[in-house]
């Protein structure tokens, strides 16, 4: 009579065991992937010319604020899914995605704040990415303060999901529609190819001398030909620098700048892109050197090795932290029904 019982618990253990098995190997190929992403980093793919060696940070960067932006929209449908249905495990499951998302979200302004003072000399300065994924942080911290303030776990829940809703639709916003819709930014993006497609600025020696490229005042004092070339003399104004004065160039021969000088302290250039002597006008655009980040094989190959080991890791920290919560919601249940023990 207690054979079938003793054959589905052998079972039982058995199928156990193996998914026990199967996760410590999947944790472990899981790290070989990203010791392999990191060390493809510095070793494998090539410096981005232009940019040196501050190139690599965009296969920590960009993965990292991929899988924020994954985790925060997890975290929401899962704070639905529980004024839908009331269930302890979605709401655990919202917290769990929220926190590893506010924790990507850290790594992904630190990796930032990088590779800003390395290209563009300072660490902050309140750019409008910067802002925005500074305020996405500050309302998710929030979300985290008003939790641990209530008491009453069903009210603690239920309002936490409805303002997590509110958070989880506001970060689109933030980190994809505010950027782009601010006048000047730190992060001049289509700089970054060739021959950039910015639209610069035109300034004329009898009117406009003055405008503005980014966060930089330029003022067009001079142009000056000499054979074939054209030589603008600009006084660029930067936050947080002295006015650097520079003398980028023209080729008339062949119709493109000739002479880019770097900004102090930055890698980016000063190109002379448009000129007309007749009216005494240039136009003025940043430029990096060098082909796109991703168009070198290697580079492309370890920064999609990268999205997929950072989002696998994200997944295992999620779910490892939703079975800790749903652990901590037993161990309460359990005092609140039987107390401490005498």
């Amino acid at each position: 009579m207690m054979a079938p019982f003793s054959h589905t618990a052998t079972g039982k253990k058995a199928a156990m065991a193996l998914r026990s098995q199967l996760a410590q190997g999947a944790k472990f190929l899981l790290g070989l992937w990203m010791a392999g992403v990191i060390v493809a980093m510095f070793v494998i793919i090539p410096q981005y010319e232009g940019l040196g060696d501050a190139g690599r940070i965009i296969i920590m960067h960009v993965p990292t604020a991929w899988v924020t932006s994954l985790a925060f929209v997890v975290s929401g449908v899962f704070s639905a899914l529980y004024l839908f249905r009331r269930r302890v495990s979605d709401d655990a499951s919202a917290v769990a995605a929220a926190e590893v998302g506010f924790l990507f979200c850290i790594l992904a302004t630190a990796t930032g704040a990088i590779f800003a003072q390395i290209v563009w000399g300072v660490f902050w300065n309140w750019d409008p990415r910067e802002t925005s994924i500074l305020v996405l942080l500050l309302i998710y911290a929030a979300y985290f303060a008003l939790r641990s303030a209530i008491d009453d776990d069903n009210r603690k829940r239920r309002l936490g999901a409805v303002y997590n809703l509110f958070a989880a639709v506001t970060m689109p916003f933030l980190l994809f529609v505010a950027p782009r819709l601010a006048d000047s930014s730190l992060h001049p993006n289509c700089a970054f190819i060739q021959g950039s497609q910015c639209d610069g600025i035109t300034l004329e020696l009898s009117g406009a001398r003055i405008g503005l490229l980014g966060d930089s005042k330029l003022e067009l004092k001079s142009l000056e030909r000499q054979g074939d070339l054209v030589v603008a003399d600009v006084n660029v104004t930067r936050p947080g620098y002295q006015v650097e004065n520079h003398r980028p160039s023209f080729d008339l021969a062949s119709g493109k700048p000739a002479d880019r000088p770097e900004f102090d302290g930055e890698q980016f250039m000063l190109a002379v892109e448009q000129v007309d002597l007749a009216t005494g006008t240039a136009r003025l655009n940043i430029e990096a050197p060098g082909s796109g980040l991703l168009g070198n094989s290697r580079t492309l190959l370890t920064f999609f090795a990268s999205m997929i080991g950072f989002t696998a890791l994200f997944v295992w920290l999620y779910r490892l932290r939703a079975q800790l919560l749903m652990g901590e919601e037993w161990l309460a249940q359990r005092e609140r029904t039987y107390g401490f023990p005498s």
